[in-house]
């Protein structure tokens, strides 16, 4: 099972600075809009207070990115916290605006709750008065912050050089190089006396291939910068004829396309043997299914809906008893017919038998093969057994929950080897279709997304409870 995505295998933050239509903004010096608690959002104040110091520009400016709900109260992607936080740096930035920066950097290392406050000492400001100040004024600052915001057209992370986007990779000497061009011809920095860079060797050929409403992820692409200086990619929709004619056997999307050059496989060597690649007719293609995609030439199930998961997974199991419960309630689509899939491995060993792997152990691919036997040997009693098993997944008494639904559990246990090929061909099905964390969702035979938080956002399954979503996953 492939467990690893790209950007983690990585190992460094894959931040990204938002591709929309150009802002307008003060256009002087260099502006950062952020999440005050967004890992990306810091990387590119890092990289763009080191920049500027380099260059002795004057002004750096940074802005909290925040939203305004229909009820005019305002909000932050990761909550009250993150919210706290950026009133914090708008009332920075209107009473001691001199000093933002520097309370940025003292609050990057003073992270715990209350780490403002030595942050706001460390500036020189009284955190009593500071405080007052967000307490009588903070709600001010933001409205200012959020109007500045609105009006620049600004709704993601955003670097702005003398007001105009910068659209470059988050690294240390494209933005020098940017900032540096930007300046006035007579502040430019000249290279180091007799240093000649080297010539750089083109990036590999790079395609980016999108579904219906899909968005190329900006983050995904900047990871690949890393990798290939300056690479840019060729963006196809999957119906268009340059897809068709390029890459017919294309099978799921987002996908993200490279030439298969030696070059490019040697510097991919770690991701290659981690089998985060396919390849195919000289092309490598990453298969982007960290939230949604689409099989794209999978043939269509019609109000059908695939559940996959492990059987002792929490998550898994919370979006079973969430799916269920909806189900009963009347939630989801008249007629749905549900599927649930396992996780896990099967290989035969020297002597043709089958030797099962599972994240959560033996206890858990014996379960899932006792689950598989009953949906087909006993259909009608699947869904009473599932949600009265999910009520002690971990107790070994698989019985009493097959007792409640009235499946003979003699019979299960007799039927057991055929139970273990079901759940062999069952696990290469997962695998062959590259799914590897519970739970993951196909809807109508194509539609794939992971988490119950997907799920809901996709039409016919927007009344799934809020409250009952499983918030991660096991992979």
């Amino acid at each position: 099972m492939k467990k690893l995505i790209l950007v983690l295998l990585l190992g460094f933050p894959a931040g990204s600075v938002a591709a929309a239509p150009a802002p307008s903004s003060s256009g002087t010096g260099v502006e950062l809009y952020f999440e005050a608690m967004d890992n990306q959002g810091w990387q590119w104040l890092f990289l763009a207070d080191v920049v500027r110091r380099r260059l002795d520009i004057a002004e750096l400016k940074a802005y909290p990115l925040i939203t305004k709900s229909e009820d005019g109260t305002f909000a932050a992607k990761r909550g009250e916290i993150e919210l706290a936080e950026s009133t914090r740096l708008a009332v920075f930035n209107k009473f001691y605006p001199a000093k933002t920066l520097l309370y940025l950097h003292a609050r990057s290392m003073s992270t715990s709750p209350e780490g403002w406050k030595d942050a706001a000492l460390f500036c020189g400001v009284n955190p009593d008065e500071f405080e007052r100040h967000v307490s009588t004024d903070g709600a001010l600052a933001l409205s200012e912050a959020y109007a500045q915001t609105s009006a620049a057209g600004i709704t993601e992370t955003t670097l702005l050089l003398y007001g105009k986007r910068y659209e470059g990779a988050p690294r240390l000497m494209p933005l020098y190089n940017a900032v540096n061009s930007a300046l006035p011809a007579s502040r430019r920095v000249a290279p180091p006396a007799g240093y000649k860079p080297a010539p750089k060797p083109p990036p590999p050929g790079f395609w980016v291939v999108l579904g219906r409403d899909m968005k190329k992820n900006d983050a995904l692409v900047n990871v690949f910068d890393k990798y290939f200086e300056d690479i840019k990619p060729a963006v196809f929709d999957y119906g268009a004829p340059q897809r068709s004619a390029k890459f017919p056997w294309l099978e799921f999307v987002p996908a993200y396309v490279l030439d298969a050059t030696a070059e490019v496989k040697a510097r991919l060597g770690k991701e290659l043997n981690a089998g985060l690649f396919k390849e195919k007719d000289g092309y490598l293609v990453y298969e982007d299914r960290q939230r949604r995609g689409l099989f794209a030439s999978r043939p269509v199930k019609k109000n059908t809906l695939e559940l996959f998961a492990m059987s002792q997974c929490p998550y898994g199991v919370m979006a079973e008893n969430l799916v269920l419960d909806a189900m009963k309630k009347k939630l989801l689509p008249k007629g749905l017919k549900l599927e649930v899939h396992f996780i896990g491995g099967a290989k035969k060993n020297a002597s043709g038998v089958y030797e099962f792997s599972s994240l959560h152990g033996q206890a858990e691919w014996e379960e899932d093969a006792r689950q598989i036997f009953i949906s087909k040997r006993y259909p009608e009693k699947f869904t009473a057994y599932l949600l009265e098993r999910n009520k002690s997944i971990a107790s070994p008494d698989w019985e009493k929950a097959a007792k409640t639904a009235g499946v003979d559990a003699a019979a299960v246990t007799a039927g057991f080897e055929e139970a273990k090929a079901m759940l062999a061909e069952d696990f290469s099905a997962s695998d062959a279709l590259s799914i590897s964390t519970s739970p993951s969702f196909i809807v109508n035979g194509r539609e794939f997304m992971v988490g119950t938080g997907e799920l809901m956002k996709t039409p016919g399954y927007e009344k799934l409870p809020e409250a009952g979503q499983a918030a991660g996953g096991c992979n």
